[in-house]
């Protein structure tokens, strides 16, 4: 069995939109909710039996999205996923719509329960006291980010549009409320995607890497000098921008976007 963690899409593919049954209209795929790993704070972990480790990318009733090293899956093959929740563990058979390679030796699979997914929690997301995250909580698709600017300028707040492929994105400052501001992405030097904006200030992040850890162990460093360690699946040589995930696990960043062409060099370790 292989263990998955919940990650953010790191191609430029366009979500495909997963199935609650065979029999499912194309209306019916897309009236459904996808629900980001954010959002689905309800799913502690999930595990592919006899497959590659996994990322889970989003989650429906009808089916999930995910990414994998290694060669795509055969279309129509099916799976079984071992979705882990607080209230216990879900056995979910699943068939393979699209799988594919989309960079490097990441694949990207998109699966159809073949039956559908029932809890409660594909609904919910996480609370805060602040306007806009008491918005953003009525809202699927809201994450929590911190975007720090090239010119040292810092904005916490909510989107609910960011994608890789996207060369800009709206951001709603944490004290606001509906007021989004325009950021393009070649203004920022990267976008932190946290557990919550206070964190611990005490806390000083390890650079040893835990066991939790996949993809490929990099350490970046910024044009201002900062440095980052962590894995990374989607990095490319084109300057484009990608994801990290922190070495240490157990920090408030869960996983940083790396804005294109801030960096001054990418070193795998």
């Amino acid at each position: 069995m292989a263990v998955a963690v919940l990650h953010e899409s790191t191609t430029e593919n366009d979500r495909p939109s997963p199935t609650a049954s065979a029999g499912a209209t194309g209306a019916d795929r897309r009236a459904e909710v996808r629900l980001t790993a954010e959002d689905a704070s309800w799913l502690h972990g999930a595990r592919l039996k006899y497959g590659p480790e996994v990322r889970v990318i989003d989650i429906s009733a009808g089916g999930v999205l995910i990414e994998s090293n290694g060669p795509p899956l055969s279309r129509n093959s099916t799976v079984v996923f071992e979705l882990s929740a607080q209230t216990g563990t879900t056995l979910m058979p699943a068939r393979v719509l699209r799988s594919q390679q989309v960079t490097g030796d990441v694949t990207q699979t998109a699966c159809s329960f073949k039956r559908p997914l029932s809890i409660d929690a594909l609904a919910a997301v996480k609370e805060s006291p602040t306007p806009a995250a008491a918005a953003a909580a009525t809202r699927v698709g809201w994450q929590r980010v911190v975007a720090r600017f090239r010119n040292g300028k810092v904005v916490r707040g909510y989107t609910n549009d960011f994608h890789p492929s996207k060369p800009h994105l709206h951001l709603t400052p944490e004290d606001q409320n509906g007021d989004a501001m325009f950021v393009v992405l070649t203004q920022l030097k990267a976008v932190f995607f946290v557990r919550d904006f206070a964190g611990d200030p005490s806390r000083v992040d390890s650079t040893e890497f835990d066991t939790a850890n996949h993809g490929r162990k990099v350490e970046v460093k910024f044009q201002d000098g900062e440095v980052l360690r962590g894995t990374t699946l989607g990095y490319r040589k084109d300057g484009t921008g990608f994801f990290v995930q922190p070495a240490d696990t157990a920090s408030n960043n869960m996983r940083v976007f790396v804005a294109p062409g801030a960096t001054r060099s990418v070193t795998f370790l």
